[in-house]
């Protein structure tokens, strides 16, 4: 196991998912905007701060991910962007106070069971 990928990998998966955490702290802070109308608004929406940070996190969670899918099969490699999704769920629930039902915890442990055995049976090199 290639520990230095792993370890790019996941902080690249935690980028790309604090970046959608900056974007909804963002658009909280902004307001509801419509497909309609969100293009004149766009300048103002990209340099709210938190979007905008939101975009630096996965401008360089992109940037890592080409040295992880240099390196890794891309059907090994792309299952576990899922990890994104139960992070996702723990900013929404822990710093945004979204409610956490057993359906999101049982989706969640769907996820790590399913990149467990992605990672422990699936990488062929």
């Amino acid at each position: 196991m290639d520990f230095r990928s792993l370890a790019i990998a996941l902080f690249s998966i935690l980028l790309g998912a604090t970046g959608q955490f900056l974007f909804r702290v963002g658009m909280l802070h902004y307001g509801r905007v419509s497909v309609e109308n969100i293009w004149q608004q766009l300048f103002k929406i990209i340099f709210t701060p938190a979007i905008f940070s939101g975009f630096v996190c996965f401008g360089i969670s992109s940037i890592l991910w080409l040295v992880v899918i240099s390196k890794w099969e891309l059907s090994y490699a792309y299952p576990m962007v899922a990890l994104g999704y139960v992070l996702a769920i723990f900013y929404g629930t822990f710093f945004l106070h979204e409610s956490a039902n057993i359906y999101k915890l049982f989706g969640s442990a769907l996820i790590l069971i399913g990149i467990t055995i992605l990672g422990v049976l699936g990488k062929t090199t």
